[in-house]
């Protein structure tokens, strides 16, 4: 029964790590992605523009970033965060001493990536912003090296730098809500179930729990009386029996409450949501993109000269700057989040008109505006479906190089011309990467955001559904039985008294085995540590008339070692109380050799009726359990007495495997 009712998370759990693990999983994927072709992008301009010594060193700032990324080895990265943020530093500003300007700018904002990553905010933003300052420094020559920066070099760097940051916050951070949602996909739905539970134990207690004490109480007050007064005795039976019919009336009602899954009670499932994703991911690209833009105009006005259409710069430069606003604003339109999380209105004119726009600036601005066809990239990708968009995507990232071999850059060599290849096409990738995977990040976690919502609310139909269940079989028949027996006792009143006081004494445990039931059904003693649970086995085995010896050792009982044997003396004291006419009950643990033996034992064992089609489940699950955690559980019938041994070591190992626990068929 309880095994059953805990095993309800962890099958909604198992539904959703389908879908999350496979997120998860593409999310990383994606971020790597990423990175690894930012790193071609990087080295390609280094080696284009300083020579292949700088290759190496760009390859090596890559590394540490993409140890944080996986999600195996951050926990390493977040325990030595200084170390490693400052063999990062070490590998971001000892190239600037070996090969001066020619070292590409921005590459030091994936170190300002890793301090927002690893650091608290807002401290490290401010740690951002003095590394921003630092790099445009270099760059100027105010610490001494040897060159000069360009008029321009001051934008540029720090719009190489904010992208590089972004684009590894981003997306890690992104990537890190994805798996962090993955990992906490069955928290929702426990914490909705316990929830439940909670609201079932209340209505059951109000509704079964004060009528079972009060019949309890007055069967023991008729076995009292039924000496001194035939009539006092009838009195207290006849209450017995309007109190068992009331709670009976009242289960009915609480089964069909329950059982109604099309009215849940206002907040029956806890509120979750991922507001961060959506808000982070618009943030970076709204300020990536911005910064690409620029850049693309920058270039374009310090280059107009290189291709020849000076007296035309201010045409151009206007051109450009249209044409590039033009071309983010038709990208926002289709990353932005629309209602329902379908594609835009209108899609297929915006992808056609982004493709114009992207390809118009070529004839008059050359080379450098290539890059932008990242964007119209990830729009492919992000809005044709399946096999289309990645044939979409790698199309236009190769008519980046297509293009550039056809308008070639003036004035280079052949291993040049093959590294701006790489720095466009790579770039151009890049982009495209950043825009679809800023997009389907934030729609990933708000993805799984939400079936975690359906996870939870199933979970609390199936509690639902199991409580009404168990409720109508265990509480109904319970109550019913002890109605019965009431009008039984009162006919046998002054006809059989020595029967009576049988009955009398069946009644009370009927009605205890009733309050066992009824925590069963709510599992609201789950979490009981063991002394707790003693005692509660205690009390509930004396209100049934059963004579109880407890001996347990004084040492406290590990709580892990409480978490097994709980469970198994919960099982065993219901069925002393529902499968056997027990007079007598001994309850022992002892310590031996580091392995804690709990015996359970008592008199009055009947063998249980053949059932066909039925086996029950309880002993199973408890064997499983027991076994699971290194020990050892055996059952054995002698004569009239049921001895139930549970031994575990002292200290439980970890658990073999994963125990799947059957409904109990009790």
């Amino acid at each position: 029964m309880t095994t059953w009712a805990r095993a309800a998370p962890a099958r909604t759990a198992g539904l959703a790590a389908t879908g999350g693990g496979a997120a998860a999983r593409r999310a990383t994927a994606l971020v790597a992605a990423v990175l690894c072709l930012l790193v071609i992008s990087d080295a390609g301009y280094g080696v284009a523009d300083g020579g292949p010594g700088e290759g190496p060193f760009v390859v090596a700032l890559v590394v540490l970033p993409m140890l944080y990324v996986i999600p195996s080895t951050r926990l390493w990265w977040l325990r030595h965060r200084w170390l490693l943020l400052a063999a990062q530093a070490a590998l971001t500003y000892v190239p600037f001493a070996l090969f001066g300007g020619s070292w590409p700018a921005g590459l030091s904002g994936w170190l300002a990536g890793l301090v927002l990553l690893t650091l608290p905010s807002p401290a490290s933003w401010l740690a951002s912003a003095v590394l921003a300052v630092a790099e445009v420094a270099v760059r100027a020559g105010l610490v001494g090296l040897p060159y000069a920066a360009a008029p321009s070099a001051g934008l540029c760097v720090l719009i190489a730098f904010a992208a590089n940051a972004l684009i590894l916050f981003g997306l890690a951070r992104l990537a890190g809500l994805v798996a962090q949602v993955h990992a906490a996909r069955g928290e929702l739905a426990e914490a909705a179930v316990t929830a439940e539970r909670v609201r079932a134990a209340d209505s059951l207690r109000l509704a079964v729990g004060d009528r079972l004490a009060a019949a309890a109480g007055q069967a023991a007050a008729a076995l009292g009386a039924i000496t001194r007064s035939q009539a006092q005795a009838r009195e207290h039976i006849a209450a017995a029996g309007v109190a068992a019919r009331r709670a009976l009336a009242e289960v009915r009602e609480v089964t069909g409450r329950f059982r109604d899954g099309s009215r849940p009670e206002p907040g029956a499932v806890p509120e979750g949501g991922v507001v961060l994703a959506p808000r982070l991911a618009q943030t970076v690209l709204v300020v990536v993109l911005g910064a690409f833009a620029v850049q693309n105009v920058n270039d374009v006005a310090q280059n107009v000269i290189s291709v020849g259409t000076a007296h035309f710069a201010p045409v151009v430069t206007g051109w450009a700057v249209a044409d590039t606003i033009a071309i983010v604003t038709l990208q926002l339109r289709h990353s932005w989040p629309s209602p329902g999380g379908g594609r835009p209105r209108g899609w297929p004119v915006t992808l056609g008109l982004q493709a114009v726009l992207t390809y118009a600036m070529v004839p008059a601005l050359g080379w450098r505006p290539l890059v932008m066809c990242g964007l119209l990239a990830g729009s492919a990708l992000l809005l044709l479906p399946g096999p289309r968009g990645r044939v979409a995507f790698a199309a236009v990232i190769a008519s980046a190089p297509a293009l550039l071999a056809v308008k070639p850059v003036p004035g280079l060599t052949p291993p040049e011309d093959i590294s701006v290849a790489i720095y466009l096409t790579a770039g151009a990738a890049v982009l495209g990467l950043l825009v679809y995977g800023l997009t389907r990040l934030a729609q990933l976690a708000v993805q799984l955001e939400v079936l975690r919502g359906e996870l939870a609310r199933t979970a609390v139909l199936d509690e639902r559904l199991r409580v009404a269940r168990d409720t109508h079989d265990l509480l109904g028949l319970g109550l019913s039985a002890i109605a019965l027996k009431t009008d039984l006792i009162n006919r046998l009143i002054g006809r059989d008294d020595a029967r009576a006081r049988a009955e009398m004494g069946e009644l009370a445990r009927t009605c205890a085995a009733a309050r066992a039931d009824m925590r069963l059904v709510t599992g609201e003693a789950r979490d009981l540590p063991l002394e707790a649970e003693l005692a509660a086995a205690r009390k509930l085995l004396a209100s049934a008339g059963i004579d109880v010896r407890v001996s347990i050792p004084q040492a406290p009982v590990p709580d892990a070692a409480a978490a097994v044997l709980v469970p198994v003396l919960r099982e065993a004291v219901t069925n002393v109380l529902r499968h056997s006419n027990a007079t007598y009950c001994a309850i022992e643990m002892t310590t031996t050799a580091g392995l804690l033996r709990l015996q359970i034992s008592n008199d009055g064992s009947i063998e249980p009726p053949a059932q066909a089609g039925r086996t029950g489940n309880g002993l199973a699950n408890l064997t499983a359990r027991v076994e699971a955690m290194g020990g050892h559980l055996t059952s054995a019938r002698a004569g009239h007495w049921f001895n139930l041994v549970a031994r575990i070591p002292a200290a439980p190992v970890a658990a073999r495997g994963a125990v799947a626990d059957r409904p109990a068929s009790l």
